[in-house]
């Protein structure tokens, strides 16, 4: 999923603007939400407590960004630091593909 967010949008938000922190966490929350849901095991209510754990440490940490990497890579890094913390995916890792997992191929 791709997430186009501008440092001049984040800047603002880092400023007070609020429009433009409705506008980072519009175009933040899919990605969070998606991350999310692939480390909690897949449960609507796990996936929204560490999406939320997530949204929260990064508005949180908002001041700490300086434009220098995009948001999304920002973004990605936060959501690993609180996965690292956050009970419910601390508990579950993510699904892995099987070593030798069999090629299908459709016709």
């Amino acid at each position: 999923m791709l997430m186009t967010t501008d440092t001049g949008t984040v800047q603002r938000a880092m400023r007070g603007d609020r429009e433009a922190f409705e506008a980072v966490y519009d175009a933040s929350f899919a990605c969070v939400y998606v991350f999310a849901s692939r480390r909690s095991g897949g449960t609507r209510r796990a996936t929204e407590a560490l999406t939320e754990a997530i949204l929260v440490r990064a508005f949180r940490e908002l001041d700490h960004y300086r434009g220098d990497v995009p948001w999304a890579a920002w973004l990605l890094d936060v959501a690993k630091r609180a996965l690292r913390e956050h009970p419910v995916a601390a508990r579950r890792r993510p699904a892995r593909a099987a070593p030798r997992a069999p090629y299908t191929h459709a016709s």
